[in-house]
């Protein structure tokens, strides 16, 4: 804007004006001027710089074309040259404001490029080194093109003498001030934040410090709030670098740069990871990684993600699934995605093919989707194996699934269905895969939710469904046509319409999947029943002051009569619980437990909340009966898969509750806890633990925390024996205890806690509250223990409950729960404890184990010790599976997206990050030695056939190492332990897959083996058929022939009549054999059902009496070791007893002893004093002196030791303030070793990535090897096979030919014979005819009959002769036409041959000018620019030549009317002061007269000459300062005319250079090019000698053999020799067989000499061998050496590239 004002007053106003105002002005200011921006990043690609550099060099000359020719018009300056005339020493030269000015828009064009790239692309790596500078100081670039393009074009003033008042100028002057300053102060302003401004440092000062960056990759910039996108850059050679542990980041979301820690950046993973099934498949495994692949697959619709083995469910999902219900919780559930399908499949056939149980683990916050994803799961599980029997179906199923919600739901927060009870749904599938049958188990942690209501959260599901729902009837019958206003329960009548018409359609769900699940009209009413009960109490309520009872008689009332008893009854089961007492012990009945008189009394309330809990958890403890029996079956099993389902971790924080968790949130959590210590010490501890028994070598370190903590902090029991009181006891237990306590409170048990869990257990500053450190100490929950001993506290009227629905007078609720009686409960709230299938069973005893060991047989009915127990038992039935886990995440989803730190905490809580790098790092799958080798030994047939013997016990561990040998596998994927295989990821499915393939070819012979034999059988079945059809066809022959004869009509007619009579009696008795075995057979089904039954019955009772006498044991066990340890410590406590009271006697005896001693001193004393008399003064003195000096002496002690005690206090201080330091050292150094750990596990992360990467490259290297290995033996063999192909075709050949040639000759010789026959026979024929002639009477004339005869037959002969010539002729005539035709046929398809031999070489040539031309071009096209270039600076300098030279005469024409216009005005000033003088002159005389007002004339006069004086100063003035500005300009012009030189001379440097480079890098891609065919040909030629070898290996091994062998036959011929020169034979004979041993001798001579030859060829050839290795190492060698000089010149290039811009 500055620069902008003072052109425009430039052009507006005159030059003394300017003269006067700017030349001062121009001095002072410095404004700095904005860096021109380097231009943007090339190619990091070494092919693609040339090619670049090209496509820049275009740009430029088009960004320069219009910019050139609007920026010189005629006879008008340019602003930049104006500039640069006003600003001589702080702007830059024109060229660098043009410059900077294409750079601007090049760097604008390159950012729209590289934003829209990024869109696209968003997460890709750049590989670019671009360079960054920092921004200018002043405006931006946009700013000033934007100031400059809107500078209208102005007219030139023309410099016109003209007379200005002086006030008017005055005026000017200031207001041009004041515009000056204004623009000075806004120019201030506009200095970005962090940088002042600095007004003495120059451009060139500021071109030396400037930083340059370069892109070094796309990170993760991790902050509080999540993580971002980012681009780290490392600082470029001569910019100094940050501190160590800092890192300059670019964030791709602003622009921003930021200097950040190195903890602090993640690494990204590549673009096609954003949708990765599998979290294991990640390339880099890290926090930011993750939860942007969780949360890129949830707005892809695919919240399921694999994460190793386990499933993790982002919940809610973004976008709803194409059939997901609009309901979270429905019963239409939504289908599995393709993640879930996969995990059914693979636990399926894993079951299937183990026969072991597998189970399904669900963990999470509440709300998260846990029983939507169970639900999924078992569904998809059933619809995966199928069903048989028809007792378990798809819709039982979801019928279960209807009426759990409804009786274990409630709505919450989080979700309009929250579970609050544990499940575990087993499956049990038969020998053929299909589920057979199925078992529901639930645990009611927390009994109290139907009567005591948490806050945000409504009551069960039902209540509200029962209260919208039911038929007027039933209203009628359960009395709840009048409903009360309040209830003490919370259970209220949905008042709007929406949730009365949801709540009646839900009940009818209800009612028809109670229907599927055969659920009869009684037990349904029963239900109602019992629920409208419990909403009666809730309405009857309780005092409480005074007595207790109800406070609402008629709802009491109605509640007892739905109850079915009388409300004397029910009074006396609610709250007098005594008389219940003395009535059973009165008449006989079995006592109640010691536990029920524990605690304090109960409250009015207390009894009516017990009563509601007791009759919900038998109701709901029936219902679960009722489901079971719907799906039970007794057919015999194979194995289960269990799906567990519990209620979710809850934390008032998570919905924004300002308040305390209660006893419900705790016991949730509890078991959410427990779940996640078995998953880790599943994960990590018993992985770990097998590593180290199997001595495999893992790298990795399990976490350092664990939820073991938070659980014995909740849980952890006393010693058996008894112990101090210090001894750590968890919540559980301590509740337990302090119950039992007289006076307990929950301050007790809140100290205690804190005091044995300080670490883990925070007291909190509100009364009873504390804080416990849930997950890990990731997501702390606070508690308020108020009340909570009233809630443990055994409530008899919970106890009544069964006994007030046992002795009910409705016949369906007695009918209903009477047979509970026979089943006593080993805890209350758990359910699903019957079933007499094997599977049931089995689980039913881990149970009943569980709640009869130890303290639990002693302690189970305790309500604070029954929630541990039964979270025992849940885990107990989890650890005899094969776990799965189902991690289900929280993400609260709004308008701008993730709550990326909740997701953060969920996991690092469910410790996802280490699991998936033990799962990358370890070895996941494992197999036992003998399954392994019994599994793959079909992949390798040797080791099948060496192993195959079932009888021999084999080394399982050597057979499994040679397999591996064979099987040719990675030695890093596969490591063998001391009892088992141990495999990474993705092994085990690719021997699955190899095994699978090759077991299928052996089934598709074995197919085709038992397809032939059936053929067969049914062929030789046809052919006796056949026989059979003939023989029939026979016989009605003869029948037909026979049934004409009388004889046989006649005996067709008597024989029935005499078998009629023989016939009845057989069938007679038939008949009567065939009822008596009738009757046998059903009283023998008869005895066998009722045997069955009976068998049942007996084994049920034995099994009942069995799991009893098992409990009981266990029971007695527990108490026996509790009677030993109160015996001992009985007889312990005796002794101690004994031995105080020996004690206290002795100390008796002393007293009495010391007493005696003590009267006897008195009585001494008195004795003394009576003696004495009075005492005189000198002794009572002397008695008071000796008092005076004790007291001094004590005095003097006391100061003594205030004075220790003061050193003391201050020796104390210093401690203090030593340990103070010492603890903040000791802090400092655990805040350093916490960053050192946190570094540590990044970089151990991100050690283990690049280990796991390495890995992989590793595999697939070796993946790559063994391929090309087979394509090589594969190649060899087909090569072999095409040589041996080959000659059989050639011998096949020459055969042919030569039977070609053999059948031709024959030909030849039968056509040769056939002719000779025909013209023998024309020969016989002539003659026979001759002799027929001569045979005829002689005839003298001359034409007698045979000569006419003979010269007709030489006629004939002639005559044929000719047509064979003919024919031989015609026959020449068309071998030669065919012969011409064949030629011309030839010259055709030569002629269309070379025509399109010349339009190849026609379109080569086309190509190769096309390529010339375009190389032309761009040659031509980078001539032009240099020229252009050239022009430019040749018209710049014409340019500001003549601009020299127009300023040159305009400052010489201003000086010469400047020197006018003061001659003139110096003129007048003379006349006027001649004309004053005159004036004066006159004055003096007195008698002249003069005109008025000279004397102001004469003042004005003056003033005008002092006007004139100083302004032909400051014409003087400015004189010299333009002549000054002249020198400079020319000084300056001179200096530019220098640079250009020089730059000319380094451009031409630069293109010389340049040539230099291209033909260096053109011949080191020739060298290139050779040394690549070099190395090619040396692996030809190695390859080809290693064949060669082992040829000649081949050959030498079968020397070796024929030595051997004819070593062998020289023996046996020497032994031979031997014998005949013993025997008498001939001298011939032995002469022979010398002679053959001669020949024999020298044939081994001969094959040892080829044996020399051949071991001398092959050190020959393996020292070319080790030759050509050592070449091609150096060749290697070289090829890396010039590379880096390609890359060396490529730097200088770009560095001289980049000085020539700047």
């Amino acid at each position: 804007m500055a620069l902008s004002s003072r052109l425009k007053l430039w052009e507006q106003k005159g030059v003394m004006l300017c003269v006067c105002v700017f030349a001062p002005q121009i001095k002072e200011e410095k404004t700095p001027v904005a860096a021109a921006e380097p231009p943007p990043p090339l190619s990091a690609v070494p092919g693609g710089f040339l090619k670049q550099l090209v496509r820049e060099t275009e740009k430029e000359t088009k960004h320069k074309e219009p910019e050139s020719k609007e920026e010189r018009p005629p006879n008008k300056l340019s602003d930049n040259l104006v500039q640069q005339f006003l600003l001589p020493d702080e702007t830059p030269p024109i060229l660098e404001a043009e410059m900077m000015l294409l750079n601007s828009k090049q760097n604008q064009n390159q950012t729209q490029t590289q934003t829209q790239t990024q869109t696209q692309t968003q997460t890709q790596t750049q590989t670019q080194r671009a360079v960054l500078s920092p921004e200018p100081p002043g405006k931006t670039k946009q700013e000033v093109r934007q100031e400059v393009a809107a500078q209208p074009a102005k007219q030139q003033v023309e410099m016109k003498p003209e007379k200005k008042n002086i006030p008017e100028l005055k005026k000017r002057v200031e207001e041009v001030k004041r515009e000056v300053k204004r623009d000075e102060k806004k120019e201030m302003r506009q200095e970005p934040e962090g940088r002042p401004a600095d007004s003495t440092v120059t451009e060139q000062k500021r071109g030396e410090v400037r930083d340059v960056w370069y892109e070094a990759g796309t990170v993760w910039y991790v902050h509080k709030d999540g993580y971002t996108l980012a681009t780290q850059l490392k600082p470029d050679e001569g910019t100094p670098e940050l501190p160590e542990g800092r890192v300059r980041v670019r964030l791709q979301t602003d622009g921003s740069l930021q200097d950040v820690t190195e903890d602090d950046m993640q690494k990204v993973n590549p673009a096609e990871l954003d949708l990765c099934e599998d979290l294991s498949d990640l390339q880099t495994v890290n926090e930011s990684a993750v939860l942007h692949t969780l949360s890129c697959r949830a707005r892809n619709n695919q919240p399921l993600t694999h994460s190793g083995p386990n499933l993790v469910n982002l919940w809610p999902p973004v976008h709803s699934h194409s059939k997901t219900p609009k309901s979270r919780r429905g019963e239409c559930v939504w289908d599995a995605p393709p993640a879930l399908s996969s995990l059914v499949k693979s636990v399926y056939v894993s079951m299937v093919g183990t026969r072991r149980d597998h189970s399904v683990c669900v963990l999470g916050r509440s709300g998260t989707g846990k029983t939507t994803a169970s639900q999924s799961f078992t569904l998809a599980l059933l619809r995966q194996a199928g069903t048989t029997g028809g007792k378990i179906t798809v819709e039982r199923v979801q019928a279960m699934f209807t009426v759990l919600r409804s009786f274990g739901c409630v709505s919450s927060p989080h979700s309009d269905a929250s579970s609050r009870f544990a499940s575990v749904f087993s499956l049990d599938f038969n020998h053929a895969g299909q589920a057979a049958a199925g078992h529901l188990q639930t645990m009611m942690l927390d009994k109290w939710k139907v009567c005591l209501q948490t806050e945000g959260e409504s009551n069960f599901l039902v209540f509200s469904q029962l209260l919208a729902g039911v038929s007027t009837e039933m209203k009628t019958e359960l009395q709840l046509h009048q409903l009360p206003e309040t209830n003490s329960f919370g259970i209220v009548h949905p008042t709007k319409v929406e949730e009365r018409q949801r709540a009646s359609v839900s009940f009818c769900k209800l009612q028809a999947a109670m229907e599927t699940l055969s659920f009869s009209g009684a037990e349904q009413k029963a239900i109602w029943h019992v629920l409208a009960g419990i909403y009666h109490l809730g309405a009857a309520g309780a005092c409480k002051v005074g007595r207790r009872q109800f406070v609402n008689f008629s709802s009491a009332q109605a509640a007892s009569s739905v109850l079915g008893c009388e409300g004397e009854d029910l009074h006396t089961a609610v709250f007098k619980h005594h008389l219940r007492q003395l009535l059973q012990r009165a008449t006989g009945g079995r006592e109640r437990p010691a536990e029920g008189d524990e605690g304090p009394r109960l409250t009015a309330a207390q009894c009516v909340n017990g009563m509601a809990a007791g009759l919900y958890e038998e109701l709901f403890t029936c219902i679960v009966s009722l489901i079971n029996r719907a799906l039970s079956n007794q057919q015999l099993t194979l194995a289960s898969v269990m799906v567990v389902d519990a209620p979710g971790f809850r934390n008032p924080r998570h919905a924004a509750e300002d308040r305390a968790a209660g006893w419900s949130e705790l016991c949730s959590n509890y078991l959410q806890e427990r779940l996640l210590e078995h998953y880790h010490t599943h994960t990590f501890t018993h992985t770990l633990e097998r590593y180290n028994q199997e001595k495999v070598p893992v790298q990795l370190e399990g976490p350092e925390n664990s939820p073991a903590e938070v659980v014995s902090a909740l849980d952890q029991p006393p010693p058996q024996v008894r112990a101090a009181d210090g001894d750590p006891r968890g919540l559980f237990w301590v509740l337990d205890e302090e119950m039992v306590t007289p006076a307990c409170s929950e301050s007790s048990v809140l100290e205690r806690v804190c005091q044995y869990y300080s670490g883990t257990v925070r007291q909190c500053e509100q009364p009873l509250q504390c804080e416990l450190g849930h997950l890990m100490g990731s997501d702390p929950v606070r508690y308020d223990l108020t009340g909570w001993i009233g809630l443990i506290q055994n409530n008899p009227s919970a106890q009544n409950a069964l006994c007030v629905l046992q002795n009910s007078t409705l016949g369906s609720v007695k009918a209903m729960f009477t047979p509970r009686v026979s089943l006593p409960p080993l805890c209350r709230g758990m359910a699903g404890l019957e079933g007499s299938s094997q599977r049931s069973l089995q689980r039913n005893g881990t149970i009943r184990k569980t709640f009869s060991g130890g303290m639990a047989a002693i302690r189970r009915h305790s309500q604070s010790i029954a929630v541990k127990l039964q979270a025992d038992a849940l885990v107990n039935l989890v650890r005899r599976a094969r776990p799965v886990f189902l991690q289900c995440v929280s993400a609260k989803v709004d308008a701008e997206g993730f709550d990326v730190p909740a997701l953060r905490v969920q996991l690092h809580s469910t410790q996802i990050l280490s699991a998936l790098q033990l799962h990358r790092t370890g070895y996941p799958e494992h197999m036992p030695l003998s399954d392994f080798r019994c599994h793959f030994q079909a992949l390798s047939p040797p080791i099948m056939k060496r192993y195959a013997s079932m009888f021999v016990n084999h080394d399982e561990r050597k057979a499994v190492e040679e397999l591996l040998c064979e099987l040719d596998l990675d030695k890093k994927s596969i490591v063998v332990g001391s009892s088992r295989v141990f495999m990474k990821r993705g092994v085990l499915r690719y021997l699955e897959q190899q095994r699978d393939q090759q077991v299928s070819g052996w089934l598709l012979h074995l197919q085709a083996a038992c397809m032939a034999h059936l053929a067969r059988q049914k062929y030789r079945k046809l052919k006796v058929q056949q026989m059979a059809i003939i023989c029939l066809q026979r016989n009605l022959r003869a029948l037909w022939f026979v049934s004409e004869w009388s004889w046989w009509k006649l005996f067709c007619r008597i024989r029935p009549q005499l078998d009629v009579n023989m016939d009845n009696e057989r069938l007679r008795a038939k008949e009567d054999e065939i009822s008596a075995l009738r009757r046998r057979l059903q009283k023998s089904e008869k005895e066998r059902n009722e045997l069955r039954q009976a068998a049942d019955s007996l084994e049920t009772k034995i099994t009942a009496v069995n799991s009893e006498l098992s409990d009981e044991r266990f029971r007695g066990d527990a108490v026996g070791q509790a009677l030993d340890v109160e015996r001992a410590e009985r007889v312990r406590l005796g002794r101690e007893n004994k031995e105080l009271q020996a004690r206290l006697e002795q100390c008796k005896v002393i007293m009495e002893a010391v007493e005696k001693q003590l009267e006897e001193e008195k009585q001494k004393v008195l004795i003394a004093e009576s003696q004495r008399g009075a005492r005189t003064e000198s002794e009572l003195s002397m008695q008071l002196e000796v008092s005076q000096t004790e007291v001094e002496f004590l005095r003097r002690r006391l100061k003594q030791s205030e004075e220790k005690l003061e050193m003391e206090r201050q020796s104390r201080q210093q401690l203090d303030s030593k340990v103070s330091a010492l603890q903040a050292q000791v802090d400092q150094s655990r805040r350093s070793v916490t960053e050192l750990k946190r570094h540590g596990r990044r970089v151990t992360s991100d050690l283990q990535d690049a280990r796991v990467l390495t890995d992989s490259l590793q595999g697939r290297m070796h993946e790559l090897d063994r391929k090309q290995r087979r394509f090589d033996s594969e190649l060899t063999q087909a090569l072999e096979a095409a040589d041996s192909e080959r000659d059989q075709k050639d011998k096949a050949f020459l055969e042919n030919t030569a039977l070609g040639a053999e059948i031709y000759t024959l030909r030849q010789n039968l056509q040769e014979s056939q002719a000779e026959v025909v013209r023998l026979q024309k020969q016989k024929e002539e003659l026979c005819a001759q002799i027929r002639d001569l045979s005829l009477p002689v005839d003298l004339a001359s034409d007698s009959l045979p000569d006419l005869k003979k010269q007709q037959r030489l006629l004939e002969g002639e005559v044929s002769e000719k047509r064979e010539e003919i024919s031989t002729l015609s026959a020449k005539i068309q071998k030669q036409q065919q012969v011409h035709m064949r030629f011309e046929m030839e010259m055709e398809r030569m002629k269309q041959m070379h025509q399109k031999e010349l339009e190849d070489k026609v379109e080569e040539l086309e190509d190769v000018h096309k390529s010339s031309q375009r190389r032309l071009r761009q040659l031509e096209m980078q001539l032009e620019q240099e020229y252009e270039e050239k022009q430019m600076v040749i018209h710049e300098k014409h340019d500001l030549e003549g601009l020299i030279a127009t300023l040159c005469d305009q400052v010489g024409h201003r000086d010469f009317d400047v020197e006018k216009k003061l001659r003139r005005d110096l003129k007048r000033t003379h006349a006027l002061l001649a004309d004053a003088q005159l004036l004066l002159s006159t004055v003096d005389n007195p008698g002249q007269n003069f005109p008025n007002g000279s004397r102001e004339h004469i003042e004005r006069l003056h003033c005008q000459l002092e006007e004139s004086e100083a302004v032909r100063l400051e014409a003087e003035s400015l004189q010299t300062t333009l002549s000054q500005e002249l020198e400079n300009c020319q000084i300056e012009l001179e200096n530019i005319c220098k640079q250009k030189s020089m730059v000319d001379e380094q451009v031409s440097m630069l293109q010389h250079e340049k040539v230099d480079l291209l033909k260096r890098l053109e011949e080191d891609q020739e060298d290139l090019n050779e040394l690549m065919k070099k190395h090619k040909a040396l692996i030809a030629q190695s390859s080809s000698d290693i064949s060669q070898i082992r040829e000649l290996q081949a050959e030498l091994e079968e020397v070796k053999k024929e030595r051997h062998v004819l070593q062998e036959e020289l023996q046996q011929r020497v032994s031979r020799v031997q014998f005949l020169e013993a025997s008498t034979v001939g001298r011939s004979i032995v002469s022979k067989q010398e002679a053959r041993v001669c020949d024999l001798e020298n044939k081994l001579e001969f094959q040892r000499g080829q044996v020399k030859r051949f071991e001398v060829l092959v050190l020959r050839l393996r020292d070319s061998v080790v030759r050509l290795g050592e070449e091609l190492e150096q060749s290697a060698e070289a090829e890396a050496r010039e590379r880096e000089n390609a890359r060396y010149y490529q730097q200088r290039l770009q560095d001289m590239r980049w000085r020539r811009r700047i």
